[in-house]
């Protein structure tokens, strides 16, 4: 049996199954890009502006406003905060692991599928190239059987075959494009979910700081006070 021919034979349909390949990925990386993009502006975080209100009662260690804040929050940022302050008479270190936490959740959520798109930017042109080769190896058989005349038709077919290359590279300029853009929103988004964190985190120690230094402060109050005095 002889392999060539064998693998030859494949090669009868052409590039047109490997477009139709394409066109449904690219229907694909579409819809990912859509969802991607409701997904991102449906969680869309304000920081300065959160940071401005909450300010004033994380000085004051007002936990309960806060966290009414961060319920009306949107944001998947004001969410790990959240967490974080649901778990504060727990101590700090538990605070920082639940919050790290909820931060990997967070990461998960936003970045499923997105290896679909950068997976599909970088393949999409080889598989265009595929088309093209089969295609042109189908031409070439076309005018191994055509008796005479056969370049027009041959030239033609090459022609068609280099469509799929094209077809490859439209479908993964916009993929690498979108994944890049996706993945640095999430790591924003990530990147400002460390940051309140940080701020939480500062505020405990800060709190914890002030208890430490009041206690002394009261022993040598009542110490200093004359026998008797209440």
């Amino acid at each position: 049996m002889d392999l060539t021919k064998s693998l030859l034979s494949l090669t009868v349909g052409g590039s047109a199954w490997v477009l139709w390949l394409l066109i449904g990925l690219s229907v694909a990386s579409v819809a990912i890009m859509i969802d991607k993009a409701l997904t991102f502006y449906r969680y869309r975080f304000n920081q300065d502006r959160f940071v401005a209100e909450i300010e004033a009662s994380l000085r004051q260690g007002d936990w309960p406003r806060i966290i009414a804040r961060c319920e009306q929050e949107s944001g998947l940022e004001a969410q790990v905060l959240l967490v974080g302050l649901r778990e504060i008479s727990r101590g700090k270190a538990a605070v920082q692991d639940i919050m790290e936490g909820e931060r990997l959740r967070v990461a998960l959520y936003l970045g499923k599928r997105l290896s679909f798109l950068g997976t599909l930017g970088a393949n999409a042109p080889f598989i265009g190239l595929l088309g093209t080769v089969l295609g042109i190896i189908h031409a070439f058989k076309d005018l191994a059987l055509a008796e005479g005349g056969g370049g027009p038709a041959v030239m033609a077919g090459i022609a068609e075959a280099l469509v799929a290359t094209a077809v490859g590279l439209l479908v993964a300029i916009p993929a690498v494009v979108m994944y890049n853009f996706f993945h640095r929103r999430l790591h924003v988004v990530q990147e400002r979910s460390r940051f309140l964190e940080q701020l939480l985190l500062a505020h405990l120690d800060g709190a914890a700081g002030t208890a430490e230094i009041a206690a002394p402060e009261a022993e040598l109050f009542q110490a200093s006070r004359p026998a008797g005095v209440i």
